[in-house]
């Protein structure tokens, strides 16, 4: 598992964790890890979503976006005539 730590945590937290672990049947380091890993997917997907929603309020900016977007569109079936 290699090196560790220790977390305080509220007791609330703690049954939650515990029922999670036993739900899931994995241990509670790996129910952390795995909550770590999708809030960490989680703020990255928002911050995209956040980019483009930027991106879509300067309508020069989408509209350049735009044309590359289509631009670059038409290679996605290079050498794959037939499929």
């Amino acid at each position: 598992m290699g090196q560790t730590a220790t977390v305080r945590i509220p007791e609330v937290d703690k049954q939650r964790l515990k029922e999670l672990s036993e739900q899931l049947g994995i241990p509670q380091s790996q129910v952390v890890s795995r909550a770590l890993k999708e809030l960490r997917r989680k703020a990255l997907i928002d911050a995209i979503c956040e980019d483009f929603q930027q991106l879509r309020s300067d309508p020069v900016a989408s509209k350049e976006y735009n044309e590359e977007f289509k631009a670059w569109d038409v290679t996605l079936t290079d050498g794959m005539e037939g499929y």
